[in-house]
């Protein structure tokens, strides 16, 4: 996994880039929910619903089955090789919430848009984007009933963006995050890079957002670590076709001279650490923590990388 910046398309070069506006047409989230995002799709869940790994979620259930606490599992971590039963008097095993609990997972897709229904399951496919809801029936009708498109999500982070298709990109134009002034908020976006996605558009991993203080705060964390990438970088132990590796996170934030972006690269082999177009900085666990939590936790490892590791994967 890796992280980088992006720019609009169509503007000056020397100009802060437009902050993207969340879409204005979307169901009204019944009282108590919160909007999940995936490529280009939102889709409202509970607001106490968790977060877990689509792959031990619901591809490989049967490693831990049973009725778990409500959550949303996004791809992230390798399927496991192992092989869970298929069907139960010819229902699929791996729709049942006996089996997986209440569960909203997303995926991409090539198959046309439609709506389809196995066990606990109603899938529905809008414009290359899966989502599986997977609750009793009637909060499973409810929560269908939320699914959209957008370009936009609610946490103001765009669909797609330019960082997706060049790794190595740095953001413009440079803004010195120890510059900005009165942050208000900043859109946290996570997008795959270009190797991960060969048949389908790249498009929006997962979002968040902090806002007031929590967001002020998090820039001042950025701007107070040491420059350079120090040890993170490791070129020799990845082949260059992959060494920002499959991931990269987009900052978009907002402060009294406008909008400027940051990325934050921590998948890969090369330009690991915070980068404002000026200057990179190593990655620090208080200035890494509010960027790779809720929606946005990383479940893949990182193989000879106990400090990787320990800032940047969940722990119980």
């Amino acid at each position: 996994m890796a992280v980088g910046v992006l720019a609009a398309c169509a503007r000056p070069a020397d100009s802060p880039p437009a902050a993207p506006q969340p879409s204005s047409s979307q169901p009204t989230l019944p009282a108590g929910w919160r909007w999940e995002s995936y490529g280009g799709v939102q889709v409202g869940v509970p607001a106490d619903w968790g977060w877990a790994s689509q792959a031990l979620r619901l591809d490989a259930w049967c490693i831990k089955p049973g009725n778990h606490p409500p959550a949303v599992a996004r791809p992230g971590a390798g399927v496991p090789a192992i092989g869970c039963p298929a069907a139960t008097n010819g229902t699929p095993t791996g729709s049942l919430i006996t089996n997986t609990g209440w569960t909203v997972g997303f995926a991409r897709t090539d198959r046309p848009d439609g709506i389809t229904h196995e066990g606990d399951r109603t899938t529905i496919r809008r414009d290359t984007v899966e989502v599986i809801v997977q609750a009793p029936q009637q909060l499973r009708d409810q929560i269908t009933a939320t699914v959209h498109q957008v370009e936009v999500d609610s946490a103001g982070c765009p669909t797609s963006h330019r960082i997706s298709t060049g790794p190595d990109l740095r953001p413009t134009p440079p803004a010195d995050l120890a510059t900005l002034r009165d942050v208000t908020s900043v859109s946290v976006c996570k997008y795959p890079l270009p190797e991960t996605s060969p048949a389908l558009s790249p498009r929006l991993l997962s979002s968040l957002r902090l806002d007031g203080a929590a967001a002020a705060d998090e820039i001042q964390q950025i701007a107070a670590a040491p420059i350079g990438a120090g040890d993170l970088d490791t070129p020799a132990d990845c082949a260059p076709e992959v060494a920002h590796g499959d991931q990269i996170i987009l900052l978009l934030i907002r402060a009294a001279t406008g909008t400027s972006e940051a990325t934050v690269r921590y998948a890969g082999c090369v330009q690991n650490g915070f980068d404002d177009g000026t200057t990179v900085r190593r990655l620090t666990k208080p200035a890494v923590a509010p960027l790779v939590t809720g929606p946005n936790q990383i479940y893949g490892g990182f193989a000879g990388q106990p400090e990787k590791n320990e800032m940047l994967l969940p722990h119980d």
